[in-house]
């Protein structure tokens, strides 16, 4: 609550000192929805758990179409995604994540991998998992390495390379720590 409360005395702030309409909804965006896997994200992370799935879902549809900038484009897509999947909508989060990534914004890769990886929400495919998570890796999204360990961990899956999964965790703890 104390979050929204800064959020709102920034934007109040912000307003006065003239900034446009379509900035303040990008912040919201940004301040509602940040994933911690995103290196490129514009504000503190957000649990899953913690996402109001209304208040961003909005505040990332008018971002979207206040912007042509294809990077903002690619955050605000991933973020709008995440508040989408929150809500239960995962067809439309999956249309988000996937307009994320066309505009080839490395978290939008991630967060495709991971719910291909986790199936939970759509059908798992370890094969599109690995390829989307091996992108977004070498685009600097070190936390795609962890899930590119549980990937080749995991003993049921035809990708089960437990060499690969330790090469993986260990690239990611080196960056991480």
């Amino acid at each position: 609550m104390q979050y929204i409360i800064l959020l709102i005395g920034l934007v109040a702030a912000s307003t006065s000192a003239g900034v446009e309409a379509s900035q303040l909804q990008a912040m919201r965006c940004d301040a509602l929805g940040a994933l911690a896997a995103d290196p490129m994200r514009q504000s503190e992370p957000v649990t899953f758990a913690k996402i109001e799935p209304v208040a961003l879902t909005q505040a990332c549809s008018a971002a979207i179409a206040e912007t042509d900038n294809a990077f903002e484009l690619g955050r605000y897509y991933l973020q709008l995604g995440r508040g989408l999947l929150r809500s239960g909508d995962v067809a439309d989060a999956m249309v988000a994540f996937n307009r994320s990534s066309e505009l080839d914004y490395p978290a939008g890769y991630f967060a495709l991998g991971v719910a291909y990886l986790l199936g939970d929400d759509v059908q798992q495919d370890d094969v599109k998992a690995e390829v989307l998570l091996s992108i977004a890796l070498q685009k600097n999204v070190i936390w795609a390495a962890k899930a590119l360990t549980t990937l080749h961990n995991n003993k049921a899956s035809p990708l089960y390379d437990p060499e690969r999964a330790e090469k993986y965790l260990m690239l990611f703890e080196e960056r991480m720590f």
